[in-house]
């Protein structure tokens, strides 16, 4: 694409909202996002943001407005490895767990909460089985799922990038490139 800088995502398959993982893995997201994504990725890398996420039994790796693809493909595999070796605080797993938990407790309007039984099967009383599982999260959950779910050799991922022609997509013939031009 005639972009300046990348969108880059990478996605891993996890559990479904009604595991007993799920609310470990949201954690894990949230510490990742902000105790390390964020400093080598936007702050180190210059990317406009970053982050992780997870939703519909997918787990993401994000980045947009991000001039430093290998850079960023590096943290983001860099970062699995920094939850294994354990390298946050307790105090950083509160932190998580507190900003999850201003996501999780914001009102839900009558619509939205339909729309989310609807859509999802989702009830109140799985919502708070999942609120209940969040306030449990410890440093070995965390590091159980990161080995579980995001290190596993055997867990299919995927890269999509919307960006510029880069030496390491063009060389490499794993990947598979579309190239689409605006206008």
């Amino acid at each position: 694409m005639p972009f300046p800088v990348n969108y880059i995502s990478r996605c891993l398959p996890i559990v479904p909202y009604t595991h007993e993982d799920f609310p470990k893995l949201r954690i894990l997201a949230k510490l990742l996002s902000a105790k390390f994504l964020h400093r080598e990725i936007r702050e180190k890398g210059g990317a406009y943001g970053s982050g992780a996420k997870i939703g519909g039994g997918i787990f993401s790796f994000f980045s947009y407005r991000d001039p430093n693809f290998e850079g960023t493909l590096s943290a983001f595999e860099n970062s699995v490895q920094w939850a294994l070796d354990g390298k946050f605080s307790d105090q950083d797993i509160e932190e998580a767990k507190l900003s999850v938990f201003a996501e999780v407790d914001k009102p839900i309007s009558p619509s939205n909460r339909g729309m989310s039984y609807f859509t999802q099967g989702v009830t109140d009383d799985m919502r708070q089985t999942n609120r209940d599982g969040l306030f449990s999260v410890t440093r070995d959950d965390i590091i159980h799922v990161a080995r579980t779910y995001l290190a596993s050799q055997d867990v299919p991922n995927s890269i999509a990038v919307l960006g510029p022609a880069n030496d390491l997509t063009s060389n490499d013939s794993s990947w598979t490139i579309r190239r689409e031009s605006l206008g």
